[in-house]
């Protein structure tokens, strides 16, 4: 899961930088992190949390001709970018790990 959410975050990041869909993409994930957070389980309210985080991230990145929000965006698409390599370094680890147990057990 975590090498698919670091390619979904590389992929988020490359569309945050085309303008009509940058906006879609954010808001989509701002509203189904305001969604999440409303949910019962925590598992739900950290997702939402996460979801909400990358939806502002983006929403900067997309706002960078404002001069205050356009400081920021450079910064936000680093962090999304740096948690896509770090989502797809611990990904590669744990397959890794999966694949040195089955050899192992044979």
């Amino acid at each position: 899961m975590s090498v698919v959410g670091g390619v979904g975050l590389l992929v988020v990041n490359s569309l945050l930088h085309l303008p009509i869909l940058g906006f879609v993409v954010s808001g989509a994930l701002v509203v189904v992190g305001l969604g999440a957070l409303f949910g019962r389980a925590k598992t739900d309210k950290l997702a939402g949390g996460v979801a909400l985080l990358a939806g502002a991230a983006g929403l900067s990145t997309v706002l960078y001709k404002v001069p205050i929000i356009g400081a920021l965006a450079g910064f936000a698409s680093f962090v999304i970018g740096a948690g896509a390599v770090v989502l797809l370094g611990i990904g590669g680890w744990n397959i890794y790990k999966f694949v040195k147990g089955l050899r192992s057990r044979a």
